[in-house]
């Protein structure tokens, strides 16, 4: 027995050692995560980001995968993009709140005003690793597990895997961009123009649209602006009956509130209706020009 102890701690002791070592690595090299195994845990580092609330950022980007297709470093300074995989702009908005975060604007999606609040993902962001404790040792996130930075490492040496705007900054890189649109299969959009010729229940798009409704109120009441964003997609996905309720019942309920929906000439989707990466940067672009309008 006594062996057995002694074999233990000694194995505890290079575990700890192990953990310390990796942690310091993250802090100093401070690595950009770009690629997640799955969806989940793309969602899972995002809510952590703002659970753990830091720098409080001036814009908060809520919404749904349409918006995950923006890249980080093509959004302005000081904005915490939290579209979420599968999920629609609620869960963002709940997760603001949760944080604490207090945003000077937050941009909303609508495209997805219909998709419900997952109740789930705070929860699971908040454990098992206390939250005081993964703010003061970056490596213990869920943003900088190994698995996360192993991806993210080995994508980043795949030719023109991510476009970063460079030295010039965000300004010279958005000039810079080319505009030839990306290639898209006509039968790929048609499958998702299908998909999203059922309409929402009305009575279900009505309690989604209360919902953001008075989370908006909430926002606005705390002196945030709150700002709509439609996210260009192909125009048969956009004119099909989802789309156009969802459209409609916002329209009605808030209609206040500024409205914004990005050209940037001749777009491109990957299914008609994630934008294709060429187009997505375009598109982030023209959202900051029409937010500076």
């Amino acid at each position: 027995m006594p062996s057995f102890i002694s074999n233990f701690r000694i194995v505890l002791g290079w575990a700890a050692a192990a953990v310390a070592v990796y942690a310091a690595a993250i802090e100093i090299s401070r690595p950009r995560i770009t690629l997640y195994p799955d969806q989940q845990a793309y969602n899972l580092a995002r809510a952590e980001r703002a659970l753990l609330a830091e720098g409080h950022p001036s814009t908060v980007l809520v919404g749904s995968s349409l918006g995950v297709r923006i890249p980080d470093d093509w959004l302005p300074e000081n904005w915490l993009n939290l579209s979420l995989g599968g999920m629609g702009p609620t869960t963002g908005l709940a997760l603001i709140e949760a944080g604490g975060l207090r945003p000077r604007r937050v941009v909303v999606e609508i495209n997805t005003v219909d998709v419900r609040l997952d109740g789930n993902l705070q929860a699971e962001a908040s454990g098992p690793i206390p939250l005081a404790l993964r703010k003061a040792v970056r490596g213990l996130r869920i943003e900088n597990r190994p698995i996360n930075l192993l991806l993210s490492g080995f994508g980043a040496l795949r030719p023109g895997s991510h476009q970063s705007p460079g030295p010039g900054g965000l300004k010279a890189a958005c000039e810079a961009l080319p505009r030839t649109p990306d290639a898209i299969a006509a039968d790929v959009v048609a499958r998702e123009v299908e998909r999203q010729i059922q309409a929402p229940v009305p009575a279900e798009l009505d309690r989604r649209v209360s919902e953001l409704k008075v989370a908006v109120e909430k926002l606005s009441g705390r002196g945030a602006e709150v700002v709509l964003l439609e996210w260009p997609v192909d125009p048969l996905v956009a004119a099909a009956p989802r789309q156009v309720a969802i459209r409609a019942a916002v329209r009605a309920a808030l209609p206040g509130l500024r409205w914004l929906s990005p050209a940037a000439g001749e777009l491109q989707t990957e299914d008609g209706l994630h934008l294709a990466p060429l187009s997505a940067r375009q598109v982030a672009c023209a959202l900051e020009l029409e937010l500076s309008a």
